[in-house]
């Protein structure tokens, strides 16, 4: 899941998702809001943009009261364009695929 060519990408499931989250640089985050997500990678509608390449954090589960949300995610631009950014997770660790995979069913 970590390392999967780009050209794997739309070989995974895509679910449609509406969740607010946070992403960008490490110190830098916005608000931005899921489109889509799959077991590789989510798609954010934001007005932001950032080179193919850029390192991001994507944090999810966001509260009001919290500048953090209750689980993040290591993530590279693929692409940005039209309002629109796709990342890939990267260095993901057997934790955080675990509780992504309990997100993608719904259980988070």
């Amino acid at each position: 899941m970590a390392n999967t060519p780009s050209t794997d990408r739309r070989n995974s499931p895509r679910r449609a998702a509406d969740w607010r989250v946070l992403f960008g640089p490490p110190g830098d985050l916005s608000l931005g809001f899921l489109a889509d997500m799959s077991p590789i990678g989510v798609s954010i509608l934001t007005e932001k943009h950032y080179p193919t390449g850029t390192d991001v954090e994507v944090h999810f589960g966001l509260q009001d009261d919290n500048l953090s949300g209750k689980f993040q995610m290591r993530a590279v631009v693929r692409h940005c364009a039209k309002g629109r950014i796709g990342v890939q997770f990267v260095n993901v660790d057997p934790s955080q695929r675990d509780h992504w995979w309990k997100i993608m069913r719904g259980d988070f």
